[in-house]
């Protein structure tokens, strides 16, 4: 495992910055997949986004000392990918062919966008309920009472003999417990979806 994995955002940016190849191979990694499935939701091409997420790491490489390690790395390639594609599309305005690929490929991809947000969906819905079984016990109660049951802080209090502030206190561990295991785990997750959904184009 590469030291860069455990570096944070701004860290890897900073790295970036002195010319370090292997931060930059780090950026890629961490984004990558999830660019190209942005950018194929614009454009509604495979081969069109992986240009332009391949266009938008090149252009993160050669304005590397221009970042600023404060500011969102995260936004900062998607704004980069989002105008490319956008360009993309505007040109397909004035160009008769681009245009009608387009067309063709949208309306050959209508199925599989919808399939891919289903799969998304469901793929998301997987690793929540992975992260929710990782709670304390007593936790996971809690929570799902909360947010499968629709019970207030107070039912929940009543219904287990435990002060609302108590209950206050365990869900917000647990939405903070569940964000830190999705943060950890999702983009792989994302990775093999991706990997799913392109291999039935």
């Amino acid at each position: 495992m590469s030291i860069y994995s455990e570096c944070n955002d701004f860290e890897l940016v900073q790295s970036l910055k002195r010319g370090e190849c292997e931060a930059f191979k780090e950026i890629f990694s961490r984004y990558h997949q999830k660019l190209l499935y942005y950018t194929i939701s614009i454009v509604k091409s495979q081969s069109v986004g992986k240009d332009i997420v391949q266009e938008t790491f090149l252009k993160v490489w050669e304005k590397r000392q221009q970042l600023n390690p404060d500011q969102s790395l995260s936004a900062y390639v998607h704004v980069i990918a989002r105008n490319m594609a956008f360009n993309h599309l505007k040109r397909a305005g004035y160009d008769d062919d681009l245009r009608e690929k387009i067309l063709e490929s949208i309306m050959e991809k209508r199925q599989w966008v919808s399939y891919e947000e289903e799969l998304h969906a469901r793929e998301h819905s997987k690793w929540v309920e992975r992260a929710i079984v990782q709670l304390p016990p007593r936790r996971e109660l809690i929570f799902r009472l909360s947010r499968e049951n629709k019970m207030t802080h107070r039912e929940i209090a009543n219904k287990l003999g435990i002060s609302k502030n108590t209950v206050k206190n365990q869900i917000v561990s647990a939405q903070k417990q569940i964000r830190e295991f999705l943060k950890c785990h999702t983009d792989i997750a994302l990775s093999f979806m991706l990997s799913a959904i392109l291999f039935l184009l």
